[in-house]
């Protein structure tokens, strides 16, 4: 994912000049709902594959029309003495022929519906990008409110130490610790300081991936805090991998390549049938049209092999396309399948960090420093759970990060926007 993600930064910043104009973010708070906006309709790859779309849409048109018709003038009996006059009044007899070719019927019609189906696979190739743009813009943000709301509880815990130093001060002034507890405990919060340091950085480049994404220029502010959404989704994962194998726009794009080639072996069967050319040819003599010809024209498609040929191979291509379609179903559901697993797993680690992991650490920690007062235990115990308490607390951030990147991967894969509802 952080290889797209980097590959879509290099897109952008080749691209910028020809963007879209760019949309406001709010500024006192980074909102996923608005990255998504702007990615969206600044992306330059969404661009370029919408004018794909356009292109393929304008070339199925021009595959159902006829070919231009030709015209051709011929000077019959031109004089010799005069060979520099060539024209239609140095010539006995001017002939203009004006000539049609008209395909096989179905041949042109065939065509047309082929171009159609690229078409088709062309407009699903930008649905496919926009879940794929989305799911981008989304990890891309749980992991910049991952390291932010990291950040907050680092500091949170900066304060608790800091707490504590006072009263391992106040303890020590009064002779019940030695200086130890204290400089201990001010380390402590030195190596605190140390991994905001490391995680500001991080946090910075983090903004980085999300600005390429969103088509912004990186000397342009993001914003301001995020946060990891704490919503909890419903689903079922069985209606969901039905309707992944059927309507999302990967499968989409297949069918489309399939009902392609399938038109295609009916139209390489159509070679097996002539083509006609018609055309008229006024005759021009002494400056008069006095008489005009007729012209009917026909190839004679009597080299069988050739068109069995063609034929064997287009019916060969358009049962590749169904195997395709068949394997992507098949990948496609144990996408959706794997995925929903994920979620539901990440979901059970989430809520045990909640219900149990995350309030014993707490209590630990204001039971320990409660006693640490009393003189019951003593300072490294102290510290232990202080570091037990921080690690409990970025663990349950982890799993909620990875409980929304796993669940953006689901809607990509399954191409349904869950609906959240906040767990009370």
């Amino acid at each position: 994912m952080r290889g797209r993600i980097a590959l879509a930064a290099a897109a952008a910043a080749l691209i910028t000049a020809f963007s879209s104009p760019a949309l406001s973010l709010s500024a006192d708070r980074l909102v996923l709902e608005e990255l998504l906006e702007r990615a969206r309709k600044t992306n330059p790859e969404l661009a370029a594959l919408r004018e794909e779309a356009f292109s393929a849409e304008a070339i199925a048109r021009a595959e159902g029309s006829l070919d231009d018709p030709t015209l051709k003038i011929e000077l019959e009996d031109l004089s010799t003495k005069r060979p520099l006059e060539a024209g239609p009044g140095n010539a006995m007899m001017t002939r203009y022929t004006l000539s049609q070719m008209f395909p096989f019927p179905g041949k042109r019609s065939l065509k047309e519906q082929m171009a159609n189906k690229e078409a088709a696979g062309a407009r699903a190739a930008i649905s496919s990008a926009e879940l794929e743009l989305t799911a981008m813009v989304k990890e891309a943000y749980f992991e910049y409110a991952f390291i932010d709301e990291s950040i907050r509880i680092t500091k949170d815990i900066k304060d608790l130490l800091s707490t504590a130093a006072d009263i391992a001060g106040t303890m020590y002034s009064t002779g019940q610790v030695t200086q130890q507890d204290v400089i201990k405990l001010n380390v402590e919060q030195a190596m605190l300081t140390d991994e905001l340091i490391m995680l500001e950085a991080r946090r910075e480049a983090a903004a980085a991936g999300i600005k390429s994404l969103v088509n912004m220029d990186q000397s342009e502010e993001l914003g301001g805090n995020a946060e990891l959404p704490k919503g909890r989704v419903s689903f079922d994962a069985e209606e969901l991998m039905k309707g992944a194998v059927e309507s999302t726009p990967d499968i989409a794009m297949l069918k489309a390549d399939t009902e392609g080639s399938e038109l295609g072996a009916r139209l390489a069967d159509k070679n097996y049938y002539p083509d006609f050319m018609v055309g008229v040819a006024p005759i021009q003599r002494d400056g008069s049209f006095d008489s005009y010809d007729l012209m009917f024209q026909v190839n004679i498609p009597i080299w069988r092999g050739k068109y069995e040929s063609l034929s064997e191979g287009a019916k060969a291509k358009a049962r590749q396309a169904h195997a395709r379609l068949k394997a992507g179903k098949n990948r496609k559901a144990l996408e959706v399948k794997s995925a929903s697993i994920e979620v539901e797993a990440s979901l059970r680690q989430m809520e045990l960090f909640e219900t149990s992991l995350v309030p014993q650490a707490e209590l630990s920690y204001e039971s320990a420093l409660r006693n640490y007062r009393t003189g019951r235990i003593d300072l490294l115990m102290l510290l232990e759970t202080e570091r037990d308490l921080r690690k409990t607390r970025t663990d349950y951030l982890k799993a909620l990060f990875e409980y929304n990147r796993r669940l953006a991967n689901l809607e990509r894969a399954s191409g349904v926007e869950l609906s959240t509802a906040q767990k009370e």
